[in-house]
């Protein structure tokens, strides 16, 4: 777990959050990095599509609530992308071992 990220326990689940997804922007740059359609990520963390659309079209500002801000980075990391918030929101593709 990077720094930008954590777990916190309530009762007792403990739960998953992430800072590095921040912008809808972000979010359809790694998409598209990760070759997948609207449609695939919404399959993948099955939800509907129009919520990956309503999400990437907030641009400059924060697409989802936490639960599913982690859900996605987990989804995107599957595919071999890495999402980050500093020094500026992106994201970059996983170095292959």
């Amino acid at each position: 777990m990077t720094a930008a990220q954590g777990v916190k326990t309530i009762g007792e689940s403990m739960v998953y959050w992430s800072k590095n997804l921040v912008t809808g922007r972000q979010l359809r740059a790694a998409r598209t990095l990760a070759g997948v359609t609207q449609r695939d990520l919404a399959t993948m963390l099955g939800i509907n599509e129009r919520a990956v659309r309503f999400w990437e079209r907030k641009h400059d500002r924060r697409p989802t609530s936490a639960p599913n801000d982690a859900r996605i980075e987990q989804a995107l990391l599957a595919r071999g992308v890495i999402l980050f918030a500093e020094p500026t929101p992106g994201a970059r593709l996983a170095e292959k071992r």
